[in-house]
């Protein structure tokens, strides 16, 4: 996964193509009316990578961390925010591991495209590590694959079929299984929602399949509540109880 480094050019067109997504777009509405604001808020990235999420936070003055069991994908993330001038802190952490050194100390976290690649209980653990490091109060935003996005599926099994699937274990979520882990993990004020239907057409149909197709992230869709490409999982964690029992 780590051994490309992309251009400066097709980094740039990445991070802008991510900006005009909707998963950008709910990230910033639920942040804004949550929090106010982006700008100083506390946020950490579970399963980073390259932090294309963490970029678009730091531009807008939030406080990032990025995380991830990687030292390859950190090391492209440290480069890429170098060229970018933006400050981050960076650390090696198994999101299935201890997480005591983060724990209550963001207020947001948030992964994108990770928690799928886990089976059985661990999917649960692992949104459970988004919950362990945020404070009382704070919130985590989690993007996964849609069980329900047909051309995803005709997508990936296609290529499971020829031998070229390179992701390894990825068992996309219904929005019902990732509500129910999320209130096993403790969230409260939990909501999923779906996005990016002619996204996953030009993506996994497009360009994928055929070679080549418009580029439709931006582009709703009827079929989004259903057959969006993303599911978005959006959970608080409660507020701290005093020992009387008042908020």
């Amino acid at each position: 996964m780590w051994r490309h480094t992309p251009s400066a050019a097709r980094d740039d067109a990445l991070l802008d193509r991510e900006r005009r997504s909707p998963r950008w777009s709910f990230i910033v509405e639920r942040l804004e009316a949550t929090f106010g604001a982006v700008a100083e808020l506390e946020t950490v990235e579970l399963g980073s990578g390259r932090g294309d999420l963490s970029v678009l936070l730091a531009e807008r003055g939030a406080r990032v961390t990025l995380l991830d069991a990687s030292d390859k994908a950190l090391d492209q993330a440290r480069r890429r925010f170098d060229r970018l001038d933006l400050p981050a802190r960076f650390a090696r952490a198994d999101l299935l591991g201890p997480l005591d050194l983060w724990r209550d100390r963001f207020d947001l976290a948030l992964s994108s495209g990770v928690i799928e690649h886990f089976r059985g209980a661990e999917r649960t653990q692992a949104l459970r590590a988004h919950w362990t490091v945020i404070r009382h109060g704070g919130a985590a935003i989690v993007s996964v694959p849609n069980a329900w996005c047909l051309p995803y599926r005709l997508w990936k099994l296609y290529l499971e079929l020829r031998g070229w699937w390179p992701y390894g274990t990825e068992v996309p979520y219904a929005k019902s299984e990732l509500l129910r882990r999320a209130c096993d993990s403790g969230f409260e004020a939990v909501e999923a929602c779906c996005i990016g239907f002619w996204q996953s057409v030009g993506d996994h149909l497009g360009r994928s399949l055929l070679g080549g197709g418009p580029d439709w992230i931006d582009r709703p869709s009827p079929l989004d509540g259903i057959m969006g490409m993303s599911l978005l999982l959006w959970g608080r964690r409660p507020q701290a109880t005093d020992p009387e029992g008042k908020r």
